[in-house]
């Protein structure tokens, strides 16, 4: 028996749940509030997402990995100076064209918005933000190779730093507005990987 077809576009819904999430938090984020961005009704919602609102955040989580860390991963692979790659993505941060905005880091904020009690989505989280330590890992390993690096600290360190750095700059962001203020900050920051 093949079921009831779907009625909606998966991306899209999906893409619209993800907005509300990271405007609003996992916790705050009501089903009503989903349900109404998404377009869909309760029924179809439950057909799709056995697993609720949990399920739909797991997804949107591997959605955002897949949409920015990919093509990231992929550019540190390919381009001709992976520093530069690496400097540049986080310069871009403290601009009006920000990836991100003022909304923060998806994975850090579920790492603050989640409760204790949902140690799986905090793992998940946690996961996500290990395969960007591990692609400025590799982008400082690649650099290294290619001489672009006159620091002594490993690459694993600098790796760990800058997701430090990641997930500073997202909060400072949000008590700090002046463009110029935060690009001087980010341009002291990123003096370590010269």
């Amino acid at each position: 028996m093949a079921g009831r077809p779907k009625i909606y576009d998966e991306d899209a819904i999906l893409e619209k749940a993800l907005n509300v999430f990271w405007e609003k938090g996992f916790e705050n984020a009501s089903a009503d509030d989903l349900l109404k961005a998404m377009g869909i009704g309760k029924g179809s919602f439950y057909l799709a997402f056995k697993g609720g609102k949990q399920e739909l955040f797991e997804k949107t989580m591997d959605r955002v990995v897949h949409r920015h860390f990919d093509e990231f991963r992929k550019g540190v692979q390919s381009c001709a100076n992976p520093v530069r790659l690496v400097k540049d993505f986080f310069l871009s941060l403290v601009t009006e064209q920000s990836p991100v905005g003022d909304k923060g880091c998806y994975f850090g904020n579920a790492l603050v918005q989640v409760s204790d009690q949902n140690l799986q989505l905090k793992l998940q989280a946690v996961k996500n933000l290990d395969i960007l330590e591990a692609i400025f890992k590799e982008a400082m390993d690649r650099g290294k190779k290619m001489g672009l690096l006159e620091t002594k600290l490993s690459s694993k360190e600098l790796a760990l730093y800058l997701v430090n750095l990641w997930n500073g700059i997202n909060i400072t962001k949000r008590m700090q507005h002046e463009p110029k203020a935060l690009k001087q900050l980010m341009l002291l920051n990123l003096d370590i990987i010269a």
